[in-house]
């Protein structure tokens, strides 16, 4: 029988006030050290007086570096720089998927621990130990791995609901793929991102992220909508949250990706693409995944508008390639095999049937 892998942060923490821990979260953690917490700018003027009341409560000290909006290798030696010597013992990441992903990688260069605080839902990047590095030009050059899971994932949903609309619309197109594609990797037998086999709760974590998205989300959006929101919004909100963050996260880590994910190699090397969100990029690429895998156009169409009902992207045009040439969808075709994950399917799956199968998805 094969070995079977599946972990996890070592703490998660979700809902409104969540950052009330990371006082108590830090102490254990950075054992009396400094703290370097990589901010998004957005979100800057919150995280000093979080910083602040750190210190005045906790006796905790936390300096604040601005993340400059891509995760690149030359972000990452920048900080690593700006950190130098200053006995560091633990990285607070907060923002965005890209703010967070380039301070697992200066955890990581520094081998100290690291803690999560998302400030949008739009992506699966909190829990995972992967972190997606791109290139000056946008586009997906590597993906790395943490030695651990994030030593701690703090998620204050009061936070989350202050961000805009679409970065929460952004976090549901990425974790309805993971029904889809966990089953994809399942099914071709292919390792998960701990190069073992997928155990049974992947797959249960992807089936419920899915089940949760297509009961709660639109119930859910409510809250950007009511200035005071239902409890029944407030209740699938927070769901939500935890089916996009946790469930997502720990599903696709576990359980596996496919050709969802994997066309983000081919779709990032276009310029264009550069305003639309990883997680609008992947909704659009979970049509082509089911085009390819001979799903009925009756099936494709229930999806497609469950998308549009939630303002996802359905074809080039709504992702910044509205003139998309024959050779254009050759070469993203031919560039999402790049993603190891697509590349062992190639006996499934061939680059003309995955280049046939976005010319189907615009046939719709």
């Amino acid at each position: 029988m094969p070995i079977k892998v599946i972990g996890f942060p070592s703490l998660y923490v979700q809902g409104p006030g969540a950052l009330d821990r990371l006082g108590p979260c830090l102490g254990s953690l950075a054992d009396g050290g400094a703290v370097v917490a990589l901010v998004d700018p957005f979100v800057m003027p919150l995280f000093k007086s979080v910083a602040a009341e750190l210190g005045d409560k906790h006796g905790i000290r936390m300096n604040l570096l601005a993340f400059t909006g891509e995760c690149t290798r030359r972000e990452i030696d920048r900080l690593v720089a700006a950190i130098g010597d200053n006995a560091c013992t633990a990285i607070v990441g907060v923002g965005g998927g890209k703010a967070l992903d380039t301070a697992k990688a200066v955890a990581h260069a520094l081998s100290v621990s690291i803690v999560i605080v998302p400030t949008i839902a739009s992506s699966d990047a909190p829990t995972s130990r992967l972190m997606a590095i791109y290139d000056e030009n946008h586009k997906i050059v590597e993906v790395p791995l943490l030695r651990r899971n994030p030593d701690a994932v703090l998620v204050d949903t009061s936070v989350i609901r202050s961000a805009p609309r679409r970065f929460f619309v952004a976090g549901i197109g990425d974790a309805i793929t993971k029904k889809f594609e966990v089953a994809d990797s399942v099914g071709a037998g292919l390792p998960n991102f701990f190069q073992g086999a997928p155990t049974r709760l992947a797959s249960l974590l992807a089936e419920s992220c899915y089940q949760v998205i297509r009961t709660d989300a639109v119930a859910a959006m409510e809250v950007f909508d009511l200035a005071v929101p239902s409890e029944v919004a407030n209740a699938a909100f927070e769901r939500v949250v935890e089916a996009t963050v946790l469930y997502s996260g720990l599903a696709f880590e576990g359980g596996g990706l496919s050709i969802a994910h994997g066309m983000l190699r081919g779709i990032t090397a276009y310029p264009q693409t550069q305003q639309a969100l990883h997680g609008e990029l992947v909704a659009y690429g979970l049509l082509v995944q089911l085009a390819a895998n001979g799903f009925a156009d009756d099936a494709l169409l229930e999806i497609r508008d469950f998308l549009v009902k939630l303002g996802l992207p359905v074809c080039l045009a709504d992702i910044g390639l509205p003139n998309g040439s024959d050779n254009d969808i050759r070469n993203i075709a031919s560039l999402t095999f790049e993603a190891p994950y697509v590349a062992a399917r190639h006996e499934l799956v061939s680059r003309q049937q995955l280049a046939e199968a976005i010319v189907r998805v615009e046939s719709l």
